[in-house]
């Protein structure tokens, strides 16, 4: 397939958003490059939360809630490399819509199948292949593109952005095991080494904080790499509470761009803050926690740690302590207060993991109840909207996995914002 960029040029200029609200409609203003600015109007059909609600809060419930938004104007072409179920392109297509687009996603790549089944049913038309992303660019930066490459460029040309998300877990604190020295690690410059191939306009690409110190420093050889190709570049730290999220989850964000000399992920902090949502206001319209399906119910417990959360309540505490817990915390001095915790409902989640079943995991037992959290919920806190289509379910273990692994909504859209507006 052959695909054809967007064609406006912008004239820099930073980036800015407006909301308003009254009792029948939320509007969005994304203000574009050229000066003119773009909106879009919810109508308002879900109570509150709580009061005192901000535009932008209530925007957002808005969207949580449905109808999924409908998209318009010139076509703006996606691909996404580790795509997991589509956090990050969820996110990437919203912030495309935002500035008065439809985006099209074109391919995407996961080894996880279902987190690609997932995927195919809510950006349907996408081709989506499950394979290893080493056969899809197996060359290296630098090196002269062999036949499958050129195919690649050839099916490709004309891409608007390339997102992706590569494995991250050997760069992550939580990995005692192969932390900094994992060979996924390097998978990072496969991103890069697409970009070199295909040039697309964009580059996002989503990893841990704990990649800027990864084996070999993928990060530098990749900002080193990109901006040779003549990509504006720049890389930092996002985190999901102080963009409205309902979670405190920090992501490394490098963005690269072959049109915007002027991308920067420091400023968008500035630029999109917007307050912190409390994991009650994330979860509470979801309901409680009901039997039957295994997207709205928790996780079953062994009999001691059902005594522990029950204890936390009965003793109206947040955190266990140390004599309730098992030996390994309770004989010796631990960092570890957070896990088997009970979370606070005035703040955001923690970082929701894959874990977010299992109480010796983290800080996962809901505010208001002696259970973990379902992974409706866990979603839910993801930024992931009600009408995001999660069926045909598949397992606990395997549903988690894809929750805990995305891109939180929030991150990915402002994170894309700056490179599409």
């Amino acid at each position: 397939m052959s695909l054809q960029p967007v064609s406006e040029e912008f004239v820099p200029q930073g980036l800015q958003e407006e909301y308003e609200a009254d009792d029948s409609v939320v509007r969005r203003r994304v203000f574009l490059r050229e000066g003119s600015f773009h909106e879009t109007m919810l109508r308002r059909v879900t109570p509150p939360a709580r009061e005192g609600l901000a535009p932008s809060e209530v925007f957002w419930d808005e969207w949580l809630e449905g109808p999924a938004p409908v998209s318009a104007g010139p076509d703006v072409t996606v691909v996404d490399l580790f795509s997991g179920c589509g956090g990050l392109s969820l996110g990437a297509s919203e912030a495309i819509r935002a500035t008065g687009k439809n985006p099209k996603h074109v391919f995407a790549l996961d080894n996880n199948f279902d987190a690609l089944e997932v995927f195919r049913t809510n950006f349907s038309g996408t081709e989506a292949s499950q394979s290893d992303v080493n056969d899809l660019v197996p060359g290296e930066i630098g090196d002269s593109p062999g036949l499958e490459e050129r195919r690649l460029a050839r099916n490709f040309e004309g891409l608007d952005l390339l997102i992706g998300g590569p494995p991250c877990q050997g760069n992550s604190d939580l990995n005692n095991h192969t932390r900094r020295a994992d060979p996924k690690n390097l998978l990072y410059l496969k991103m890069v080494r697409f970009a070199e191939v295909v040039r697309p306009r964009h580059v996002l690409i989503e990893n841990v904080p704990g990649v800027m110190h990864a084996q070999k420093g993928v990060v530098h050889t990749a900002e080193k790499a990109l901006m040779q190709m003549g990509y504006h570049v720049s890389h930092g730290i996002l985190n999901a509470a102080q963009l409205g999220g309902a979670q405190a989850r920090r992501r490394h964000i490098l963005l690269a761009s072959r049109v915007h000399s002027d991308v920067s992920v420091d400023r968008l902090a500035d630029d999109m803050s917007k307050a912190p949502r409390p994991v009650l206001d994330a979860i509470a319209r979801l309901g409680e926690s009901k039997g039957g399906s295994v997207w709205n119910t928790s996780a079953k417990h062994y009999a001691q740690n059902e005594r522990r959360m029950k204890y936390m309540f009965e003793h109206e505490l947040y955190e266990l302590p140390d004599d309730q817990r098992p030996d390994c915390h309770r004989l010796k001095p631990h960092r570890y207060q957070a896990v088997y915790g009970r979370m606070y409902p005035h703040l955001p989640a923690p970082t929701i993991t894959a874990g977010f079943g299992s109480t010796g995991q983290g800080r996962f037992v809901h505010p208001l109840e002696p259970r973990t959290l379902t992974p409706q919920e866990a979603a839910r806190v993801q930024g992931f909207p009600g009408w995001f289509n999660f069926s045909p379910l598949p397992g606990r273990r395997s549903l988690q996995q894809m929750i805990g692994n995305a891109v939180p909504t929030m991150i990915a859209y402002t994170a894309a914002m700056e490179l599409v507006r």
